[in-house]
């Protein structure tokens, strides 16, 4: 029996396939597009099976397998084949060579090889068993000739050795005049052996001390020379102003030098501690100066940055503070608060009104999202929720309190409303740029989520507030789908008087070099979908997954000198055209 197989029309309204089914997670070799293409849709159509988890799971589809082997092919017939072991390879049957297999008999080989092993080596310790049985029969004949006890008794030879043994022990302790002998001129070897080493060891002493002698009078020398070189009222001044320190050095002849060298390196580093605070003075003084000469140029433009305009800063520091400053401070204080009470209710205005603008978008792209198919069953939705994090619903709490009452608008109550801005809001915004950061960010306002739907009652499979827990393909897919979702909504797909007119072209650089082939073709099926224009950059080992959804290739090549880069386009016939024949020719 054979199948009849006739090139296919692409289908416009083919959905992406579904990771959790059979047909997903097989890998069809693209050398054949008319073969390939009727393979995928036999499986589509026969296999459809959704890979169950948990039984909870399985009960719940209409379709669906497990990893145990049972099967679902309805709502009243299931199978399950436990003949063979589920993940026995010897039985396996797919794939484009039997390489697996082969590898698998080859293991199944080697087990029986090494029992066989096991074997042979207990047949060869039951034979050594023997050998050694076989031994101590032949000693038990061999001691079956003996006729006489006499030519086995070891223990009277035995006992003779002893008692000789005894008689010259007994001769050697009755010569007590040799012995006391052997003691004494031990005695005497050893006293000899004491002198020696005390007399070794006083030369030794005696010779240091002689050097240690010498090296003091060198250092008192040179103590001398250098205490002639100073005076002595700069010794005593010195030695006044430095006493506690001095105190910590012991200042004996062995250790001057390094006591010396410890106090240089001591005022080297106070000397260089003042250097630097005297420069870093400097140039906040410097900078101070040139703060307000930027500020107020008018006032100043005559005079530069540098310290030896200090005093003329001063001085004009002096006239602000007693002339100038107290006529325009009620005017200044008048107009600051009214200015800041307007700025800060537009500042919480514009805030209020980029938290509705994307609680908006949420529920744009929620249309587009309900349009895609997650699953044979289910589809995605994005959740914003009110965020419950302290600091920004503090944050939103003190803009409603430095407002207050918008109706009072007596100078006590602007000036209550100043003061709260001041001190709740302008110090915090000054003072912490990572609290100013998150509190005036408006998508920190809100917790973003999303929620898995069952298409047939909207109610929630499952609810993701992070990609914790899922497998990178998981992620992979929820992130591909939220994008194309999102690029749907900019591009105004989900209006159908624009979708076949409007210009959507998508670029995607670097596409799928760090995914799986089939998260690849799961993308690609839902760009397909949504009728995006697109331009794939991708490695050349990536062309077999996205063949199916493109019409033309351009190859970009670049010189060694890395300066010039040319493109070869091709369409896909082409290309398949030209594989064919390169992979006939290998055959040849």
């Amino acid at each position: 029996m054979y199948y009849r197989i006739t090139t296919l029309a692409p289908n416009p309204i083919q959905r992406a396939l579904d990771p959790t089914q059979i047909p997903y997670k097989l890998e069809i070799k693209q050398e054949d597009e008319t073969f390939s293409q009727w393979l995928r849709d036999q499986l589509v159509r026969q296999f459809s099976y959704v890979c169950c988890d948990t039984i909870e799971q399985f009960h719940h589809e209409s379709r669906a397998i497990t990893r145990t082997g049972l099967i679902k092919h309805g709502s009243e017939r299931h199978e399950k084949d436990d003949r063979n072991k589920i993940g026995d390879r010897s039985q396996y049957i797919l794939g484009w060579n039997n390489a697996s297999k082969i590898k698998a008999l080859e293991a199944e080989l080697k087990q029986v090889n090494q029992q066989l092993a096991q074997i042979n080596q207990q047949i060869k310790v039951s034979e050594q068993q023997r050998n050694q049985r076989l031994q101590k029969d032949s000693w038990l004949q061999e001691f079956m000739k003996f006729a006489d006890f006499a030519e086995i008794d070891w223990r009277s030879t035995e006992a003779e050795r002893l008692e000789l043994q005894n008689q010259r022990q007994k001769l050697k302790a009755s010569s007590d005049r040799l012995k006391q002998l052997e003691i004494q001129l031990k005695e005497a070897q050893l006293e000899i052996t004491q002198a020696e080493q005390q007399r070794e060891n006083l030369i030794r002493e005696l010779q240091t001390l002689e050097d240690r002698h010498q090296r003091a009078k060198k250092e008192q020398g040179h103590c001398e020379t250098t205490m002639q070189a100073v005076s002595t009222p700069e010794i005593e001044a010195f030695e006044k102003r430095m006493t506690a320190k001095l105190r910590q050095y012991s200042m004996t002849l062995e250790s001057i030098n390094q006591d010396e060298a410890n106090l240089r390196d001591y005022l080297q580093e106070q000397l260089r501690q003042k250097e630097g605070q005297q420069n870093s003075s400097q140039n906040a003084l410097g900078m101070r100066m040139l703060n307000f000469k930027t500020a107020f140029p008018e006032t100043v433009s005559e005079l530069g940055t540098s310290l030896e305009y200090l005093d003329e800063y001063l001085k004009l520091k002096v006239q602000i503070e007693q002339d100038d400053l107290p006529r325009h401070e009620q005017r200044f204080k008048q107009l600051m608060n009214e200015k800041v009470i307007i700025a800060i209710s537009m500042f919480k205005s514009a805030l209020d009104k980029q938290e509705e603008d994307i609680e908006q978008a949420i529920e744009e792209l929620n249309e587009s999202l309900q349009k895609i198919s997650y699953t044979e069953s289910t589809y995605i939705r994005l959740c914003c929720d009110k965020t419950r994090t302290r600091e920004i619903r503090d944050f939103k709490e003190d803009l409603k309190i430095c407002l207050g009452d918008v109706v009072r608008q007596s100078a006590e109550d602007n000036e209550e409303r100043f003061q709260n801005i001041q001190t709740r809001l302008i110090e915090r915004f000054k003072s912490e740029d990572r609290w100013t950061n998150l509190v005036t960010d408006v998508r920190n306002w809100l917790d973003f989520s999303v929620s898995e739907r069952y298409r047939s009652d909207n109610s929630e499979k499952e609810h993701h507030t992070d990609s914790s827990g899922k497998s990178g393909g998981q992620k992979v897919k929820l992130a591909y789908t939220i994008l194309a979702s999102a690029i749907a909504y900019q591009f105004g797909l989900n209006q159908e008087n624009i979708k076949h007119k409007s210009f959507r072209f998508v670029v995607i650089d670097e596409a799928f070099s760090k995914s799986d082939d089939g998260n690849a073709r799961y993308a690609m099926e839902l760009f397909k979908n949504l009728n995006l224009q697109l331009l794939v950059v991708t490695p050349k080992d990536k062309i077999n997954v996205i063949e199916p959804y493109i019409s033309s290739l351009h190859f970009v090549s670049n010189i060694p000198e890395g300066n010039y880069s040319s493109i070869a386009s091709i369409s896909i016939e082409e290309y398949r055209h030209n594989r064919q024949v390169a992979l006939s020719s290998s055959r040849d």
